[in-house]
């Protein structure tokens, strides 16, 4: 309910009988400035395990595995170990690799295979580590 006074010593007179409403209209338009101020998350920036979103920068709170193309967190990773997996992703349960070749081979397996995931973390890798640029083009749009 809006009103409209023709000066500031109606509106002072008339405070009374809308004090609570303009209060509780007041915080309801707060709340809805703060929540609208979120950034969305890329859907790869949660775990798959626990679901919950895995903090900046997620290099250092989370680890891709290879064989699966998954970004797990350290948090379910650290309770896969404590619970019995020991060396097992603890996504897809498959052995983790144990050196650079293994883990390429797995990368590379999941690349042709159309994992998307995968194709696009073999692209960010061609262009950051290999300084292939044209071979990462190529690979993060077929990603894409």
């Amino acid at each position: 309910l809006l009103v409209k006074y023709c000066g500031v010593d109606c509106q002072m007179a008339h405070r009374k009988q809308h004090k609570k409403a303009c209060k509780k209209r007041a915080a309801e338009l707060r709340d809805e400035k703060l929540y609208s101020q979120g950034h969305e998350r890329a859907e790869g920036s949660f775990c798959p395990l626990c679901v919950l979103a895995i903090p900046f920068p997620l290099e250092q709170h989370a680890t891709f595995r290879a064989c699966c193309s998954k970004l797990v967190c350290n948090g379910c990773s650290l309770a896969a170990h404590k619970g019995g997996l020991g060396e097992s992703c603890p996504f897809c349960r498959s052995p983790l690799p144990k050196n650079r070749e293994e883990t390429l081979a797995m990368a590379q397996k999941r690349v042709a295979a159309k994992d998307p995931e995968a194709i696009c973390q073999r692209g960010t890798h061609a262009k950051f580590n290999d300084d292939d640029v044209p071979r990462a083009t190529e690979l993060l749009t077929e990603a894409a």
